[in-house]
Protein backbone atom coordinates (compact mmCIF):
# COMPACT_ATOMS: atom_id res chain seq x y z
CA UNK A 1 0.00 0.00 0.00
CA UNK A 2 1.20 3.43 -1.32
CA UNK A 3 0.48 6.55 -2.08
CA UNK A 4 0.93 7.29 -6.09
CA UNK A 5 1.07 10.59 -7.83
CA UNK A 6 -0.72 10.95 -11.50
CA UNK A 7 -1.04 14.98 -11.96
CA UNK A 8 -0.63 17.78 -9.47
CA UNK A 9 -3.28 17.14 -6.85
CA UNK A 10 -4.41 13.73 -7.99
CA UNK A 11 -3.14 10.70 -6.50
CA UNK A 12 -4.22 7.70 -5.19
CA UNK A 13 -3.64 4.96 -2.76
CA UNK A 14 -2.11 1.42 -4.57
CA UNK A 15 -3.97 -1.78 -3.03
CA UNK A 16 -5.92 -4.60 -3.47
CA UNK A 17 -9.11 -1.59 -3.89
CA UNK A 18 -7.37 1.64 -5.53
CA UNK A 19 -8.35 4.71 -3.36
CA UNK A 20 -8.09 7.49 -5.18
CA UNK A 21 -7.17 11.12 -3.53
CA UNK A 22 -7.82 14.62 -5.06
CA UNK A 23 -7.01 17.99 -3.44
CA UNK A 24 -9.40 20.49 -2.63
CA UNK A 25 -9.15 23.88 -0.77
CA UNK A 26 -10.58 22.34 2.44
CA UNK A 27 -8.93 19.20 2.51
CA UNK A 28 -8.34 15.46 0.28
CA UNK A 29 -11.33 13.70 -1.26
CA UNK A 30 -10.80 9.69 -0.38
CA UNK A 31 -12.77 8.12 -3.56
CA UNK A 32 -13.97 4.56 -1.89
CA UNK A 33 -12.16 3.09 1.33
CA UNK A 34 -10.93 -0.38 1.86
CA UNK A 35 -12.04 -3.53 3.10
CA UNK A 36 -11.72 -2.94 7.07
CA UNK A 37 -11.10 -1.17 9.69
CA UNK A 38 -7.61 -2.24 10.04
CA UNK A 39 -6.63 -1.65 6.14
CA UNK A 40 -7.95 1.59 7.14
CA UNK A 41 -5.99 2.12 9.87
CA UNK A 42 -2.98 1.45 7.28
CA UNK A 43 -4.88 3.96 5.18
CA UNK A 44 -4.84 6.76 8.04
CA UNK A 45 -1.42 6.10 8.67
CA UNK A 46 -0.34 6.95 5.03
CA UNK A 47 -1.89 10.06 4.86
CA UNK A 48 -0.71 11.23 8.06
CA UNK A 49 2.53 10.80 7.01
CA UNK A 50 2.46 12.77 3.74
CA UNK A 51 0.44 15.19 5.44
CA UNK A 52 -2.57 14.28 3.27
CA UNK A 53 -6.20 15.70 5.28
CA UNK A 54 -9.35 14.33 4.10
CA UNK A 55 -12.13 15.79 4.43
CA UNK A 56 -14.58 13.80 2.19
CA UNK A 57 -15.16 10.17 1.27
CA UNK A 58 -17.01 9.65 -1.74
CA UNK A 59 -18.34 5.64 -2.18
CA UNK A 60 -18.51 4.19 -5.79
CA UNK A 61 -21.05 1.89 -4.42
CA UNK A 62 -21.96 -0.33 -1.62
CA UNK A 63 -19.51 -3.58 -2.08
CA UNK A 64 -17.63 -4.35 1.09
CA UNK A 65 -14.32 -3.96 -0.94
CA UNK A 66 -15.46 -0.42 -1.28
CA UNK A 67 -16.86 0.43 1.78
CA UNK A 68 -15.55 -1.62 4.48
CA UNK A 69 -13.20 0.73 6.47
CA UNK A 70 -15.70 3.54 5.45
CA UNK A 71 -17.08 4.23 9.19
CA UNK A 72 -13.55 3.95 10.51
CA UNK A 73 -12.00 6.89 8.38
CA UNK A 74 -15.30 8.60 8.50
CA UNK A 75 -14.97 8.69 12.64
CA UNK A 76 -11.40 9.32 12.30
CA UNK A 77 -11.18 11.84 10.23
CA UNK A 78 -14.59 13.74 10.58
CA UNK A 79 -15.82 13.16 7.05
CA UNK A 80 -18.75 13.93 5.11
CA UNK A 81 -19.96 10.90 3.34
CA UNK A 82 -20.80 11.11 -0.50
CA UNK A 83 -22.96 8.85 -2.73
CA UNK A 84 -25.39 8.09 -5.18
CA UNK A 85 -29.15 8.13 -3.99
CA UNK A 86 -29.58 3.98 -4.90
CA UNK A 87 -26.39 3.53 -3.14
CA UNK A 88 -26.77 5.26 -0.25
CA UNK A 89 -29.88 2.85 0.76
CA UNK A 90 -27.27 0.02 0.55
CA UNK A 91 -24.52 1.39 2.13
CA UNK A 92 -26.50 2.77 5.51
CA UNK A 93 -28.21 -0.96 5.55
CA UNK A 94 -25.58 -3.73 4.43
CA UNK A 95 -27.50 -6.63 5.27
CA UNK A 96 -29.44 -5.76 1.82
CA UNK A 97 -26.38 -7.79 0.00
CA UNK A 98 -26.58 -10.28 1.80
CA UNK A 99 -29.93 -10.90 1.54
CA UNK A 100 -30.09 -10.15 -2.35
CA UNK A 101 -27.24 -12.55 -2.52
CA UNK A 102 -29.91 -15.38 -1.24
CA UNK A 103 -32.66 -14.43 -3.10
CA UNK A 104 -34.49 -13.21 0.18
CA UNK A 105 -33.52 -15.82 2.54
CA UNK A 106 -32.02 -15.29 5.75
CA UNK A 107 -28.52 -15.40 4.75
CA UNK A 108 -25.91 -17.81 5.28
CA UNK A 109 -22.94 -17.40 7.97
CA UNK A 110 -20.79 -16.98 4.68
CA UNK A 111 -22.78 -14.06 3.40
CA UNK A 112 -21.94 -12.53 6.89
CA UNK A 113 -18.23 -12.00 6.34
CA UNK A 114 -16.77 -8.76 5.70
CA UNK A 115 -16.50 -9.93 2.17
CA UNK A 116 -19.82 -9.51 1.62
CA UNK A 117 -21.42 -7.75 4.50
CA UNK A 118 -20.43 -4.26 5.06
CA UNK A 119 -19.78 -2.04 7.99
CA UNK A 120 -22.65 0.55 7.96
CA UNK A 121 -21.79 4.19 7.09
CA UNK A 122 -24.07 7.00 7.02
CA UNK A 123 -24.10 9.24 3.99
CA UNK A 124 -24.53 12.59 4.23
CA UNK A 125 -25.06 13.63 1.10
CA UNK A 126 -25.87 12.86 -2.22
CA UNK A 127 -24.53 13.09 -5.57
CA UNK A 128 -25.62 12.68 -9.21
CA UNK A 129 -24.29 12.64 -12.52
CA UNK A 130 -22.85 15.79 -14.02
CA UNK A 131 -20.80 18.56 -13.30
CA UNK A 132 -20.03 19.22 -9.45
CA UNK A 133 -17.99 21.36 -7.86
CA UNK A 134 -16.87 20.01 -4.89
CA UNK A 135 -14.55 22.80 -2.49
CA UNK A 136 -13.41 24.52 -5.36
CA UNK A 137 -12.62 21.66 -7.44
CA UNK A 138 -14.81 20.99 -10.64
CA UNK A 139 -15.62 16.72 -10.91
CA UNK A 140 -17.44 15.28 -13.25
CA UNK A 141 -19.83 12.54 -11.97
CA UNK A 142 -20.50 9.77 -14.17
CA UNK A 143 -23.40 7.39 -13.87
CA UNK A 144 -21.62 3.76 -13.86
CA UNK A 145 -24.48 1.96 -12.72
CA UNK A 146 -24.51 -1.99 -14.28
CA UNK A 147 -21.38 -3.38 -12.22
CA UNK A 148 -23.81 -2.59 -9.54
CA UNK A 149 -27.45 -1.02 -9.17
CA UNK A 150 -26.48 2.71 -8.73
CA UNK A 151 -22.28 2.70 -9.13
CA UNK A 152 -20.92 6.37 -9.72
CA UNK A 153 -16.98 7.17 -10.81
CA UNK A 154 -15.62 10.58 -11.04
CA UNK A 155 -13.42 12.36 -13.14
CA UNK A 156 -11.12 15.26 -12.57
CA UNK A 157 -9.25 16.90 -14.83
CA UNK A 158 -8.59 14.47 -17.41
CA UNK A 159 -7.87 11.33 -15.08
CA UNK A 160 -11.21 9.52 -15.04
CA UNK A 161 -11.28 7.03 -11.53
CA UNK A 162 -14.25 4.12 -12.92
CA UNK A 163 -14.51 2.24 -9.96
CA UNK A 164 -15.78 -1.45 -11.14
CA UNK A 165 -16.73 -0.37 -14.49
CA UNK A 166 -14.29 -2.90 -16.28
CA UNK A 167 -11.98 -5.28 -14.78
CA UNK A 168 -8.25 -5.96 -15.52
CA UNK A 169 -7.07 -8.45 -17.51
CA UNK A 170 -6.14 -10.71 -14.68
CA UNK A 171 -8.91 -10.44 -12.85
CA UNK A 172 -10.79 -11.64 -16.23
CA UNK A 173 -8.51 -14.77 -16.54
CA UNK A 174 -8.92 -15.55 -12.97
CA UNK A 175 -12.90 -15.15 -13.14
CA UNK A 176 -14.17 -15.78 -16.41
CA UNK A 177 -16.96 -14.38 -15.69
CA UNK A 178 -17.16 -10.92 -13.83
CA UNK A 179 -19.37 -9.63 -11.84
CA UNK A 180 -22.79 -7.41 -12.64
CA UNK A 181 -25.64 -6.42 -11.62
CA UNK A 182 -27.26 -5.22 -14.72
CA UNK A 183 -25.38 -6.96 -18.49
CA UNK A 184 -26.51 -4.12 -20.62
CA UNK A 185 -26.17 -1.53 -18.62
CA UNK A 186 -22.49 -2.85 -18.03
CA UNK A 187 -21.73 -2.86 -21.53
CA UNK A 188 -23.36 0.41 -21.75
CA UNK A 189 -21.46 2.10 -19.41
CA UNK A 190 -18.42 0.37 -20.93
CA UNK A 191 -19.05 1.95 -24.03
CA UNK A 192 -19.70 5.18 -22.63
CA UNK A 193 -16.60 5.12 -21.30
CA UNK A 194 -14.53 4.51 -24.45
CA UNK A 195 -16.78 7.30 -25.85
CA UNK A 196 -15.02 9.98 -23.06
CA UNK A 197 -11.45 12.32 -23.50
CA UNK A 198 -9.04 11.32 -20.94
CA UNK A 199 -5.29 10.96 -20.28
CA UNK A 200 -5.61 8.30 -17.68
CA UNK A 201 -8.05 6.11 -16.27
CA UNK A 202 -7.45 3.98 -12.90
CA UNK A 203 -10.01 1.54 -12.13
CA UNK A 204 -10.63 -0.04 -8.58
CA UNK A 205 -8.58 -3.29 -9.29
CA UNK A 206 -5.78 -2.45 -11.09
CA UNK A 207 -3.57 -0.73 -12.60
CA UNK A 208 -3.53 3.14 -13.44
CA UNK A 209 -4.29 3.00 -17.28
CA UNK A 210 -3.46 5.55 -20.27
CA UNK A 211 -6.36 6.31 -22.78
CA UNK A 212 -4.95 3.53 -25.35
CA UNK A 213 -4.40 0.40 -22.42
CA UNK A 214 -8.20 1.43 -21.05
CA UNK A 215 -9.77 0.81 -24.48
CA UNK A 216 -7.84 -2.00 -25.06
CA UNK A 217 -9.03 -3.49 -21.82
CA UNK A 218 -12.48 -2.19 -21.57
CA UNK A 219 -12.89 -4.11 -25.46
CA UNK A 220 -11.88 -7.16 -23.90
CA UNK A 221 -14.00 -6.48 -21.15
CA UNK A 222 -17.52 -6.13 -23.29
CA UNK A 223 -15.61 -8.97 -25.52
CA UNK A 224 -15.93 -11.94 -23.23
CA UNK A 225 -19.51 -10.80 -21.71
CA UNK A 226 -20.87 -11.15 -25.36
CA UNK A 227 -18.93 -14.12 -25.94
CA UNK A 228 -20.41 -15.58 -22.90
CA UNK A 229 -24.18 -14.56 -23.60
CA UNK A 230 -23.60 -16.07 -27.16
CA UNK A 231 -22.77 -19.38 -25.02
CA UNK A 232 -25.20 -19.14 -22.92
CA UNK A 233 -28.14 -19.26 -25.95
CA UNK A 234 -26.35 -21.76 -27.49
CA UNK A 235 -26.39 -23.66 -24.53
CA UNK A 236 -29.86 -23.33 -24.32
CA UNK A 237 -31.20 -24.83 -27.63
CA UNK A 238 -32.86 -27.39 -25.06
CA UNK A 239 -34.16 -26.59 -21.51
CA UNK A 240 -31.44 -26.46 -18.82
CA UNK A 241 -31.52 -24.85 -15.24
CA UNK A 242 -29.17 -22.37 -14.14
CA UNK A 243 -26.47 -25.22 -12.60
CA UNK A 244 -26.73 -26.96 -16.22
CA UNK A 245 -25.73 -23.91 -18.16
CA UNK A 246 -23.16 -22.94 -15.70
CA UNK A 247 -21.76 -26.68 -15.91
CA UNK A 248 -21.80 -26.60 -19.85
CA UNK A 249 -19.65 -23.04 -19.58
CA UNK A 250 -16.97 -24.78 -17.55
CA UNK A 251 -16.53 -21.66 -15.46
CA UNK A 252 -14.60 -22.56 -12.22
CA UNK A 253 -16.31 -21.85 -8.87
CA UNK A 254 -13.64 -21.90 -5.99
CA UNK A 255 -15.67 -21.44 -3.39
CA UNK A 256 -19.68 -21.08 -2.65
CA UNK A 257 -19.57 -17.37 -2.40
CA UNK A 258 -18.20 -17.01 -5.56
CA UNK A 259 -20.62 -19.43 -7.09
CA UNK A 260 -23.44 -16.86 -6.01
CA UNK A 261 -21.90 -14.10 -7.24
CA UNK A 262 -21.20 -15.78 -10.66
CA UNK A 263 -25.12 -17.29 -10.66
CA UNK A 264 -25.90 -13.82 -10.47
CA UNK A 265 -24.04 -12.83 -13.24
CA UNK A 266 -25.40 -15.44 -15.45
CA UNK A 267 -29.18 -14.51 -14.09
CA UNK A 268 -28.18 -11.10 -15.54
CA UNK A 269 -27.36 -11.84 -18.85
CA UNK A 270 -30.54 -15.06 -18.31
CA UNK A 271 -32.89 -12.23 -17.54
CA UNK A 272 -31.72 -9.78 -20.52
CA UNK A 273 -32.67 -12.35 -22.89
CA UNK A 274 -35.59 -13.29 -21.04
CA UNK A 275 -37.01 -9.34 -21.58
CA UNK A 276 -35.38 -9.29 -25.32
CA UNK A 277 -37.59 -12.41 -25.88
CA UNK A 278 -34.71 -14.52 -26.96
CA UNK A 279 -35.33 -16.96 -24.29
CA UNK A 280 -37.99 -18.16 -22.49
CA UNK A 281 -38.72 -20.41 -19.11
CA UNK A 282 -40.25 -23.51 -18.57
CA UNK A 283 -41.32 -25.71 -15.51
CA UNK A 284 -40.29 -28.77 -15.55
CA UNK A 285 -41.10 -31.33 -12.69
CA UNK A 286 -41.19 -28.20 -10.74
CA UNK A 287 -37.59 -26.76 -11.97
CA UNK A 288 -37.06 -23.47 -14.05
CA UNK A 289 -35.51 -23.88 -16.96
CA UNK A 290 -34.18 -21.82 -19.43
CA UNK A 291 -34.52 -22.37 -23.18
CA UNK A 292 -33.71 -20.50 -26.32
CA UNK A 293 -36.68 -18.85 -27.59
CA UNK A 294 -35.87 -18.84 -31.80
CA UNK A 295 -36.73 -22.66 -31.36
Amino acid sequence: MEIKKIKEGIYYIEDSTNMPLIETREGFLIFDSPIDKDKAKKVRRLLDERGFIPKFLVLSHHHADHTGGASFLKENYNLEVLSSEIEKAFIETPIIEPVYLSQGASPPEEFLTKWIKSTQVKIDRIIEKGPFNLAGVPLEIFDLSGHSIGMIGIKVDSVIFSADAFFSSEVLKKYILPYFHDKDKYIEKMTFIKSQDFEYILPSHGPLLSREEAVRIVDENIRIVEEIEQEVLNSIFSPKTIEEILEELKIPVSDFVVSYLIKSSLHSILFSLLNKGKAETRIENSTVRFINKSL
